[in-house]
């Protein structure tokens, strides 16, 4: 059941992501100032809106799926950072562009992307653990490689 759900969400995300333009992928650095700019140009890695930082608000029982857009080949950590430490949250699966799925994980994820294009992220709870989540949480990514 838990492999169906991912299924769809994939899927839906693909469709979601074909349908785009590429012009708005554009649109949304154009707000930006110039500092923000040369770090993403920076770093090759980005969330959809070209940030390293994303805050989430989790509902428990529900998968977020996060966008990560990568247009060189990098290396980053990306880590789930909460008010309570003891949060039962977990990045759950990494999809990749060529449609490869690896996870679970736990808070933190060192990861080398390989190709460019859009990979993302599943955040859930650890069922094992049993202790439900629910309340605001951020994703934050390093780049630890700068595209060397």
């Amino acid at each position: 059941m838990a492999r169906l759900s991912i299924i769809i969400i994939f899927s839906m995300f693909l469709i979601h992501t074909s349908c785009q333009s590429p012009q708005s992928r554009e649109t949304l650095h154009t707000n930006q100032n110039p500092e923000e700019t040369m770090t993403q140009e920076l770093s090759h890695i980005s969330f959809s809106d070209g940030s390293l930082l994303k805050n989430m608000n989790k509902i428990s029982g529900v998968t977020d799926t996060i966008l990560i857009f990568v247009n060189k080949p990098d290396s980053a950590v990306i880590t789930l950072l909460s008010a309570a430490d003891t949060a039962n949250i977990r990045i759950a699966q990494l999809f990749s562009p060529d449609g490869t799925v690896d996870g679970p994980f736990g808070k933190d994820l060192k990861y080398r992307f390989k190709d460019t294009g859009d990979y993302y992220i599943t955040v859930n709870e650890n069922l094992m653990v049993g202790n439900h989540y629910t309340g605001p949480y951020q994703v934050k990514m390093v780049i630890t490689n700068h595209g060397h």
